[in-house]
C-alpha cells in the first residue's frame, strides 16, 4: 500500500510545526506560516502563490475567524464591565461548594448545547462564554480551562441529532438499513458514553490541579447574589436569543415566510450572534464601568486588539494550512487507506478510529463523513459489527473534530475567550486526554463491550 502524497503533506506539517515550534523555540505563529508554505508547496511549486494566496483568503472568509475576533473583545467587554463577576458570583453561590463545580458544568453544558447545535466551534462558542470566564475566577488556569472547553466541544458531533449523523443516514450503503429512530437513542447513548468519560477527566484534574472549593467567605447566600447581580442574568439572553431564533417553533414560523425562507435562517450563524449580542448586552448593562475618558477606551481596545492579532495570526494560518492539505489528495489517500485494511477486528476498528481521528481536523466531520464516512462504515460492518453501532462509534470517532491539533478551530476560539496566547500548551492534553481516549471509547462500543441502546 503506497502512501499518498495528501498524508505525506499532512505529516511533514506537523513535523515541521512541532520541530519550529518546540525545538527551534520560535513563536508559534511563525512556525504555523512557514508551515503552511510547506503545505502549498505539496500542489506543485510553481503553484504556490496561487495555493498561498487561495488558501489564505478562504480561511479570511471563514465565518469562525470572525468569530475569533469577536469573542476576544467580547471577553475584554464582560471583564472591563464587571458582568462576569456578578455572575460569577451568582453561580458560585449555586455550585461553588462542589470543587470543580464549572468544569462539571462546562462538560454537561456542551452535551446539553449538542443537542441544539451539531457544530463543535459553535458549541466551543457558547458554552465556553460562560464557563470558560467562571472556570477562570474559580481557581482553574487558563490553558486548562481553555483546553476543557474545546475538549467539550466534539460533543455537538456524538450527541444527536447532528448534521454528521444525517449525512451518514443519507450514504447509499446505509439508507434503507439503519432507520433515524433506531440511530437516534443509539447514538445518545454513545454520546453519554464520552461524556461519563470527560467527567471522571474533570475529577482526575480537579485532583491533578489541586482545585479547593470556593472558600466559604467568598460565597454570598443566593438571595444577597442575586439582589447585587441579578441583572448580569442578561447576558444569557444573548445566548438564548439566537437558539430560539434558529430553532424550533419560531424558526420554523421564519421560515415559512416567503420573505424569509430557509435560507434565511440558515444565514443566521449562531457563532457570531453569540459575541455580538452579549457585547451589546454587557455595554448595556455594564455602561456605568466603562471608561470615561479617550485614554481609557484606547487602552481597552489596544489590549483586545494584541489578543487578538496573537491569536488570530495563528489561528488564520492554522485554517489556511487546513485549505491548502485539502487541495492535495489528503481525503483520498485517507480513503485509500482504510479500503485496504484487512486486520482483525479490534486492530481494524482500533485503526480506523484514529485514521478518522488524524482527518477529522484538517477536514473538520462534515468533510470526513463525506470523503471516510461510507468506507469507515463498510470497513467496520465487514467485520462484523451491527450497522447502527458502526455509525455510533464512527461518529464518536468524528467528534475528536473539535480537539484535534493544530487546526481545529474550537481550539481558537476556546483560547480567544480565555485571552490564551500560546495555544500550543493545548497541544499535549487535547491529544492525550481528548482524542486518544475517546477514540478508545468509540471503538469499546464498536466491539459491545460498552453497550448502546439498539446497537
Amino acid at each position: 500500500m503506497q502512501i499518498g502524497i495528501g498524508i505525506v503533506a499532512f505529516l511533514v506539517f506537523i513535523v515541521f510545526v512541532i520541530v519550529w515550534y518546540l525545538v527551534l523555540k520560535r513563536s508559534i505563529a511563525e512556525a504555523m506560516l512557514l508551515g503552511l508554505l510547506v503545505c502549498c508547496a505539496f500542489s506543485g511549486i510553481q503553484n504556490i502563490p496561487t495555493t498561498f494566496v487561495t488558501s489564505l483568503k478562504d480561511a479570511m472568509t471563514e465565518d469562525v475567524m470572525a468569530a475569533i475576533m469577536l469573542f476576544t473583545i467580547m471577553s475584554s467587554i464582560m471583564t472591563q464591565t464587571g458582568i462576569i463577576t456578578r455572575l460569577v458570583n451568582i453561580l458560585n453561590a449555586i455550585l461553588g461548594r462542589l470543587r470543580g463545580g464549572p468544569a462539571y458544568v462546562s462538560a454537561c453544558a456542551s452535551a446539553l448545547f449538542g443537542m441544539v447545535s451539531g457544530a463543535s466551534s459553535a458549541n466551543a462558542a457558547t458554552v465556553g462564554s460562560i464557563t470558560i470566564p467562571w472556570m477562570r475566577e474559580s481557581g482553574w488556569s487558563k490553558e486548562v480551562a481553555a483546553t476543557m472547553n474545546t475538549g467539550n466541544a466534539g460533543l455537538g458531533i456524538c450527541i444527536p441529532p447532528s448534521s454528521s449523523m444525517f449525512l451518514m443516514l443519507g450514504l447509499p450503503a446505509v439508507a434503507g438499513v439503519v432507520e433515524a429512530g433506531d440511530l437516534y437513542f443509539a447514538l445518545l447513548c454513545g454520546g453519554l458514553w464520552t461524556l461519563v468519560y470527560r467527567l471522571i477527566l474533570v475529577r482526575y484534574y480537579v485532583h491533578k490541579y489541586k482545585i479547593p472549593p470556593i472558600s466559604k467567605e467568598k460565597i454570598e447566600p443566593l438571595g444577597t447574589a442575586l439582589k447585587q447581580g441579578g441583572s448580569s442574568l442578561a447576558m444569557f439572553l444573548g445566548i438564548i436569543i439566537p437558539l430560539v431564533v434558529i430553532t424550533g417553533p419560531v424558526a420554523t414560523l421564519l421560515e415559512g415566510l416567503a420573505s424569509f425562507g430557509e435560507d434565511g435562517v440558515d444565514a443566521m450563524n449562531i457563532i457570531i450572534w453569540v459575541p455580538v449580542l452579549i457585547m451589546l448586552i454587557c455595554l448595556i448593562e455594564g455602561r456605568k464601568l466603562l471608561p470615561k475618558t479617550l485614554d481609557g477606551w484606547a487602552k481597552m481596545l489596544l489590549a483586545s486588539a494584541k489578543q487578538c492579532c496573537n491569536c488570530g495570526a495563528v489561528s488564520l494560518f492554522a485554517m489556511a494550512s487546513s485549505n491548502a492539505l485539502n487541495q492535495t489528495s489528503f481525503g483520498e489517500d485517507m480513503t485509500t487507506i482504510l479500503s485496504a485494511l484487512t486486520l482483525p477486528k479490534f486492530v481494524l476498528i482500533l485503526i480506523i478510529g484514529y485514521v478518522i481521528a488524524l482527518a477529522a481536523g484538517p477536514m473538520n466531520a462534515t468533510s470526513t463523513t463525506v470523503s471516510l464516512g461510507p468506507v469507515a462504515y463498510s470497513a467496520m460492518v465487514s467485520v462484523g459489527v451491527p450497522p447502527v453501532t458502526a455509525i455510533v462509534a464512527y461518529l464518536i470517532f468524528a467528534s475528536t473534530e473539535g480537539a484535534s491539533p493544530p487546526m481545529s478551530s474550537p481550539i481558537f476560539v476556546s483560547s480567544s475567550i480565555a485571552g490564551l496566547n500560546d495555544v500550543s500548551v493545548m497541544f499535549k492534553p487535547l491529544i492525550f486526554h481528548y482524542c486518544i481516549p475517546i477514540v478508545f471509547v468509540g471503538v469499546l462500543v464498536a466491539m459491545g463491550i460498552l453497550p448502546i441502546i439498539g446497537g
